[in-house]
């Protein structure tokens, strides 16, 4: 779980091409959430002691850091499954997008059409 979150952070941090096992792309979805739900806390903190601009601070500052990892880590889980990663715009639509971008990633890749590079069924760091 956590190799995956920082495979994902350290060694394809600008990464947009290739593809993503669907494995690898959720454990990283689940440390991210993990993460956020502390800081999230640490907010809570904060905020109850009167600090609520360090607790904003704080939390944006990962969800900017984190801003290009995760977009990278859907376009890549949407060449897994063979569609471009233009489909991430589809997100913009309200509530449909959200829910037709969730089920998009969690389709099985496939294995067929090499355009996004070759198929991988497990992890690889």
């Amino acid at each position: 779980m956590v190799n995956a979150y920082l495979n994902v952070v350290k060694n394809n941090y600008f990464q947009f091409h290739g593809r993503m096992a669907r494995a690898e792309f959720w454990w990283f979805a689940l440390m991210n959430f993990l993460i956020a739900l502390a800081l999230s806390f640490i907010v809570l903190i904060l905020s109850a002691n009167k600090n609520i601009d360090l607790a904003l601070a704080i939390i944006g500052i990962y969800y900017l850091a984190l801003l290009l990892p995760s977009l990278g880590t859907q376009i890549r889980r949407l060449h897994d499954i063979g569609m471009s990663g233009w489909w991430i715009l589809i997100n913009l639509v309200p509530y449909v997008g959200a829910i037709a971008l969730l089920i998009m990633l969690i389709l099985p890749g496939k294995p067929s059409g090499e355009v996004y590079g070759p198929y991988h069924d497990s992890m690889s760091y």
